[in-house]
């Protein structure tokens, strides 16, 4: 199986104080991501980049919601399924909306993959609670034999460390369930703008996409068997690096 990974857009085209050159670069990053004829495309948060002073102001949330959209028919050139997440620079009742039809749990070629919407807490420490976390407490005990994949905006490990709160708040606790559970399972986040390359504990392997935004705009691109799993990164327009 074949899994592109890509994130971190921060897109403003509709919205104030716009990017410009953006929306064609996620364009060109869609075909080129079509060209690898992956079995699944995922995108692990911060779409846009909403203004969170402007949460609840209806003209700001409509042109957000345009952003969304487009980002979306960005991705429509691909055969595969596309699955996206949000991050702490998305509004999450715009996602939901312009989502609704995005299941958050399917299957692709045996394996299980599950999306998580998780939000940031107090001091910006992102928490997975409620709801998301019953569901991953859910996916961790059942009896289904599947591989799982498991994708988020935030970090569950490594364990940054830095002064700003990449990891959930709860990282440790989350790990500790996913390491106890024996099945198979590969776990994708966003929101780290440096990255983290894939890399293995025992039975899971982690990985950090690096942040599209910023040039030379990478994805990567994860080869996945029943032994192990790989990474190859590309850039966009590697004749500008």
């Amino acid at each position: 199986m074949k899994i592109a990974h890509i994130s971190d857009f921060h897109l403003r085209h509709h919205l104030p104080d716009g990017n410009g050159e953006m929306p064609h670069l996620i364009a060109e990053a869609a075909r080129q991501l079509a060209a690898h004829a992956p079995d699944l495309v995922v995108v692990t948060g911060d779409l846009i980049h909403y203004p969170l002073d402007a949460l609840d102001d209806s003209a700001t949330v409509a042109l957000g919601e345009k952003d969304l959209c487009l980002v979306r028919e960005c991705f429509a050139c691909l055969a595969c399924p596309v699955a996206y997440v949000y991050g702490n620079h998305d509004h999450p009742a715009s996602f939901r909306r312009i989502f609704s039809d995005q299941p958050f749990e399917f299957d692709v070629h045996g394996f299980r993959v599950i999306a998580f919407l998780d939000d940031e807490g107090e001091n910006n420490v992102p928490q997975r609670e409620g709801a998301e976390l019953a569901r991953f407490n859910a996916v961790l005990s059942d009896k289904d034999p599947r591989p799982q994949i498991h994708l988020q905006h935030y970090l569950i490990a490594p364990d940054y460390g830095g002064d700003y709160p990449f990891n959930y708040g709860n990282a440790a606790e989350l790990k500790a369930a996913l390491l106890a559970d024996s099945r198979p399972k590969l776990v994708l986040s966003g929101h780290y703008h440096e990255g983290i390359s894939l890399m293995a504990e025992d039975h899971i392997y982690f990985a950090t996409a690096r942040a599209f935004r910023d040039p030379p705009h990478p994805y990567c691109v994860y080869a996945v068997t029943d032994a192990h799993i790989t990474q190859t990164d590309y850039i966009l327009r590697p004749e500008r690096v």
